[in-house]
C-alpha cells in the first residue's frame, strides 16, 4: 500500500469525507513534509495517532494546542476536531495511522470492542493522549504503531494481519496504562460546535465581506466568546484565519489557473490589489507573479 499525503475533503461540518484505507481493511498510512503543506482542521470516525519523525509538529486538538518534538507522538480520539502545522521553518515531517475501530475490533459486541477500544472511546475527558517518550510504554506504543506502519506501506507478506497485531498491542498497552493519563481541562463542547458551523461558513463565502459581526450573527454569540472559540481550536483570530484562508484559495488559482493577480485577488475576497499584494508577499516571501513563474516552473 502506498504511501500518502494528507488530503483532506470536509462535508460542512467540517466531517472529513475521505476514505481511509478500503471498506475491507479500513486503515490508512500518512506521511507529511510540514514545510509544503498544513493539515487543514477536520474530525473524522477514526483514532488517529500521529509521530513527529523530525523537526517540531504544531497540532490543534479539541481545544487545546500540543508541540510534538521529534520521537514524540500524539493519539487522538474519534470526532475530535484537529488539524496539524510545523512550528518554524526547517525540516518538519511526521507520520501518522488513521484507524477505524473495525478493523481492529469488527462487531461492537466483540470482546476486543470490549477490551481495545471502549475503554479510551468513552473518555470524555480524555479527546486525545500525549505520548512524549518521557514513559516506557509511550515507546512501546510508538514501536507497535510505527511497525504496522511498515508493515502496511511495505505490503510485507499478511501485513492486514501483522498491522491488525502491532495496533491491537499497542491498544491494549494504552488501556492498560489509562489510569495514569491525567484528565484535561473541561473541554467545552460548545465552542466545538460552534467552530462547526463557522468554519465551513467562512471556507464556502470567503470571497465576500465577512466581519467579526458576521460570525457573532450566525453563531449567536458575543465577541469574546467568538474571539476565544477561534483562538482555543484553530489558535488564532476568526480575521487571521478568514485572511489565510483567502491566501490558500489564491495560491490554488495562481497555480492551477491563468486569471491575472487582479482576477485572483477578487476570487479570494481580496477587493484592494495592493492589499493583496501585501499580504501575499508577507505570508509566502514572494510576490503573487514570482510566487507563480517559481511554483509553476
Amino acid at each position: 500500500m502506498a504511501i500518502s499525503c494528507c488530503h483532506v475533503d470536509r462535508n460542512q461540518s467540517q466531517k472529513e469525507t475521505t476514505q481511509h484505507g478500503s471498506v475491507m481493511f479500513p486503515i490508512a498510512c500518512y506521511e507529511d513534509d510540514m514545510e509544503k503543506i498544513d493539515v487543514p482542521i477536520h474530525w473524522h470516525d477514526e483514532f488517529e495517532y500521529i509521530l513527529s519523525v523530525s523537526g517540531d509538529v504544531l497540532v490543534h486538538a479539541g481545544t487545546q494546542e500540543i508541540t510534538l518534538p521529534a520521537g514524540a507522538g500524539i493519539l487522538i480520539n474519534a470526532g475530535i476536531l484537529h488539524a496539524v502545522a510545523r512550528v518554524t521553518h526547517g525540516l518538519s515531517v511526521l507520520r501518522s495511522l488513521v484507524v477505524h475501530p473495525h478493523a481492529i475490533a469488527g462487531s461492537s459486541f466483540s470482546c476486543y470492542w470490549q477490551n481495545l477500544i471502549l475503554p479510551f472511546y468513552e473518555q470524555k475527558e480524555l479527546p486525545f493522549i500525549i505520548m512524549d517518550g518521557n514513559s516506557s510504554w509511550h515507546n512501546d506504543i510508538a514501536q507497535y504503531m510505527m511497525g504496522a506502519w511498515d508493515a502496511i506501506t511495505q505490503e510485507s507478506e499478511d501485513y492486514t494481519i501483522e498491522a491488525r497485531y502491532s495496533i491491537s498491542k499497542a491498544l491494549s498497552i494504552l488501556c492498560r496504562h489509562l489510569p495514569l493519563c491525567v484528565p484535561l481541562p473541561y473541554q467545552d463542547t460548545g465552542v466545538l460546535e460552534r467552530m462547526k458551523l463557522l468554519l465551513p461558513y467562512i471556507e464556502q463565502h470567503y470571497a465576500e465581506r465577512i466581519s467579526n459581526r458576521t460570525l457573532m450573527d450566525l453563531a449567536a454569540c458575543s465577541e469574546s466568546v467568538l474571539l476565544r472559540s477561534f483562538k482555543k481550536t484553530v489558535g488564532t483570530s476568526p480575521m487571521n484565519y478568514l485572511l489565510n484562508y483567502r491566501i490558500q484559495q489564491a495560491v490554488s488559482l495562481l497555480l492551477s489557473t491563468d486569471m491575472n493577480s487582479s482576477e485572483i485577488a477578487a476570487a479570494a475576497g481580496f477587493h484592494d490589489i495592493s492589499y493583496f499584494t501585501k499580504i501575499f508577499h508577507r505570508t509566502t516571501g514572494l510576490t503573487p507573479r514570482r510566487f507563480r513563474a517559481v511554483h509553476r516552473s
